[in-house]
């Protein structure tokens, strides 16, 4: 009987660690939601859609960033299918613009931000072949709860037809954005 103890006591100690860090490696990350898009207008300026789940309309910190990315065979962790990552940004920097605090949610150019987000710029301020571009924002309460955020190229960004948007999921039409966008809250 003691060996049975030993070896139930063994069980419970090894199922409760491999649960204690499946929830830590899950619990982590905040939901992505549908809250992001972009599209080309009938002028040819990338425009950016942002939605917020926060009743006064208002987003963390929006950024865009901009990494020069080479083709490779295999992607690496956290590149976009048939890119690897570029260097770390030590050796490659980024593009694009960053605003921080709270700011409220809109549709602008991609390159230009609202004025009243006081964005830091960074290098080109438009598309450049070979970049792979991230558009994120974070939740305004600072709960970590949601973030909007997709990541997209030139190439991708020009598939996309009048009427329609690309977001994390793919083109879709504006109002399937804005139905999506809804539902996402």
């Amino acid at each position: 009987m003691p060996s049975w103890k030993a070896s139930t006591r063994r069980s419970c100690i090894t199922w409760a660690l491999s649960g204690a860090v499946v929830l830590a490696l899950s619990g982590c990350s905040p939901e992505e939601r549908l809250l992001v898009a972009v599209y080309v207008d009938e002028h040819g300026t990338a425009q950016a859609l942002l939605r917020s789940c926060d009743d006064d309309g208002q987003v963390r910190g929006p950024w865009l960033r901009g990494t020069f990315t080479t083709k490779s065979e295999e992607p690496t962790a956290g590149a976009v299918e048939g890119f690897g990552a570029a260097a770390p940004e030590t050796e490659e920097p980024w593009i694009g613009w960053r605003a921080r605090g709270i700011n409220t949610a809109a549709d602008f150019p991609l390159f230009a931000p609202p004025a009243q987000w006081r964005a830091d710029t960074r290098g080109q301020q438009n598309l450049q072949p070979g970049y792979t571009y991230e558009l994120t924002f974070g939740d305004p309460d600072d709960a970590y709860v949601y973030n909007g955020a997709m990541t997209f190229d030139a190439t991708q960004l020009a598939r996309v037809k009048s009427g329609e948007v690309l977001t994390r999921r793919g083109i879709m039409s504006m109002d399937a954005f804005e139905e999506g966008a809804r539902k996402a809250c």
